[in-house]
């Protein structure tokens, strides 16, 4: 966790009860943004269900879907640089969870205020309230990131910067996107595919043996099994201890296979790699997960060594189903960014990559009824 000041994109969510004053601080902090040369945003949640034509009811699953849909869109600007500022009340356990396990750089701050003093406030101006109700259904928070007592003394424009200041300084909680949860569920219910896969029987005819190989997202270890069966020297990684596990029945060749990211390996034993291998991984991985992950198998590579690579290209059809986090992260069924060619090679140029071969195509990754287009690279360390 790191603590980043001035950072670009993010969502600050003001949540609180009707009359809590939201609408009020959220502009006053897009403001504040503003005026330190910030790319803010500000949503408020009655404008954009009018946005939306008001398609949505108040039963509580109406609100809850709708909630998910703001923080869905939220999430799409701020992966492309704005730091969206948005009021909603949003108050269920559902919203909330979305929220944290969805958003990167998000923030939720919660503007506590008396029932009788949101009352007051109410009488003056929307009129929610009836005979002291209007707002069942939601349930206070009991964990936001900062709470405001946004009554009394406190004027809006403290309140917005207290909350800049709360953003600036967030300690920061890595958007997991439900990874963890789905692979240790998919790796202990399914029964994986064994054999090789075609993009391993691919890379064994480009590839010198023996060398040593080391694997980023091994799975259950279909393809370190492969490799391992033909001469080389395997090192299986994977981030899943379920995965790691599932593959520890087949693990009869010496394969070393480690629950851990490539990113600790790579400060332990750089040059020390002829091959690393990565199948369907990076678009497993957010993009600045990838980041670190072509930075570091640069590093694990000795010079020459090649760097092997097939992900979901962009240009598949399930880039265009599911929950829209950004424009190239979807959640259908798991989380997934699809992978734009021309970026992925700047990337590994950059890096100190030389592409030896490139294509993205379907029919090369077919497996029963799905064929995906994807992304096949091979590099070189210069």
């Amino acid at each position: 966790m790191t603590v980043q000041t001035d950072r670009e994109g993010g969502v600050i969510w003001i949540t609180g009860y009707s009359a809590a004053g939201k609408t009020t601080v959220g502009r006053c902090v897009m403001r504040l943004l503003l005026e330190r040369g910030r790319n803010a945003i500000f949503l408020d949640g009655d404008q954009l269900r009018a946005i939306f034509a008001h398609k949505w009811g108040y039963s509580n699953e109406e609100r809850i879907e709708l909630a998910c849909t703001y923080f869905r869109l939220c999430s799409h600007l701020s992966k492309q640089g704005a730091i969206v500022v948005i009021s909603a009340v949003a108050m269920f356990d559902e919203a909330r969870n979305w929220f944290h396990q969805n958003i990167e750089h998000g923030l939720e701050v919660y503007l506590r205020v008396p029932l009788e003093e949101r009352l007051a406030r109410d009488r003056r101006t929307k009129g929610v309230y009836k005979d002291g109700t209007g707002m069942e259904g939601y349930t206070e928070p009991a964990g936001a990131d900062l709470v405001i007592d946004n009554f009394g003394a406190t004027h809006a424009d403290a309140a917005a910067a207290h909350v800049v200041a709360a953003f600036d300084q967030h300690i920061e909680r890595a958007a997991d996107y439900g990874r963890d949860d789905h692979w240790a569920g998919f790796y202990r219910k399914h029964v994986a595919v064994t054999a090789p896969s075609p993009f391993a029987q691919h890379c064994l005819g480009k590839l010198a043996r023996p060398q040593r190989l080391l694997e980023i997202g091994c799975g259950n270890g279909r393809d370190a099994t492969f490799f391992a069966a033909n001469g080389f020297q395997v090192t299986a990684l994977d981030k899943s201890q379920a995965a790691i596990d599932a593959g520890l029945e087949r693990n009869d060749r010496g394969i070393g296979g480690n629950c851990v990211d490539v990113v600790e390996v790579a400060g332990r034993v750089n040059g020390q790699f002829g091959v690393v291998y990565s199948r369907f991984s990076l678009h497993a991985m957010t993009r600045a997960e990838e980041e670190r992950a072509i930075a570091a198998a640069h590093d694990l590579l000795s010079p020459g060594g090649t760097f092997c690579i097939e992900c979901r290209s962009i240009n598949d059809p399930l880039a265009r189903a599911g929950d829209v986090l950004s424009p190239d992260e979807r959640i259908a069924g798991h989380y997934r960014r699809f992978i734009v060619l021309a970026e992925l090679l700047d990337k590994l140029r950059k890096q100190g990559f030389e592409i030896l071969e490139q294509v993205e195509s379907k029919g090369l990754a077919v497996f029963g009824d799905e064929d995906p287009v994807v992304i096949r690279v091979l590099a070189a360390k210069r």
